[in-house]
């Protein structure tokens, strides 16, 4: 069972049931928010490993909320995997500049969405385990 942290910022209740559901299953922590403002503050009090944030929401779109995620000194290293129905090379290339990771359409596979998401976590875990070893080794000296 995985300890992560995701977060997922999604408007529709069905589908962040069935993410957070799916998440779930996956062995993962799943803590959701409703628009890119709560996404945000969820973001700075949790620190997730991970995002997956919708493209299009009320009160704060996914890509002003990847920006402002982007220029916080605590959210700017989490990889945020946008998640969209939009399949617009104009949208992705939005999202992309923003300083979206990764741009999935909503038509993923489960598993496909759960590999995927491993791949980034199990990066993320190798990158810090190595800064930590660093960080001994410095102290030790």
């Amino acid at each position: 069972m995985s300890k992560f942290k995701i977060l997922c910022v999604e408007d529709n209740a069905d589908t962040q049931r069935m993410l957070s559901f799916l998440l779930t299953q996956a062995g993962y922590e799943v803590i959701t928010a409703d628009d890119g403002f709560q996404g945000i503050q969820k973001a700075k009090a949790w620190r997730p490993a991970l995002i997956l944030m919708d493209m299009m929401m009320p009160r704060m779109s996914g890509v002003e909320a990847v920006k402002r995620l982007r220029k916080l000194k605590v959210t700017k290293d989490i990889p945020i995997l946008m998640l969209s129905a939009y399949q617009e090379q104009a949208l992705i290339d939005e999202a992309m500049q923003a300083g979206a990771d990764d741009y999935l359409i909503k038509t993923i596979l489960p598993d496909d969405l759960t590999d995927i998401i491993d791949r980034y976590l199990e990066v993320g875990s190798a990158v810090l385990s190595k800064r930590v070893v660093r960080m001994r080794q410095d102290e030790a000296e």
